[in-house]
């Protein structure tokens, strides 16, 4: 019993923690949404379904492959 003395405001620490909890959940939430973004952008722009920009490079055209980069691709 001695050791819950040591924090004082108990209910602060919990608080802390419970914040600190949704906002790790809400972080890899936003993760998950911006890799399905960025694969629903590869589909669209590329034709891609496979994740792979190697293969999605692989069937674009010579000039594509070359505008791309310089468009910020």
């Amino acid at each position: 019993m001695h050791r819950l003395h040591a924090y004082p405001d108990l209910r602060a620490m919990f608080r802390r923690l419970l914040i600190a909890t949704l906002i790790g959940i809400l972080a890899a939430l936003a993760v998950a949404a911006f890799r399905h973004a960025m694969q629903l952008l590869e589909w669209i722009f590329l034709s891609n379904d496979t994740g792979s920009l190697v293969n999605a490079a692989e069937g674009l055209s010579p000039w594509r492959r070359l505008i791309t980069p310089a468009l910020g691709g």
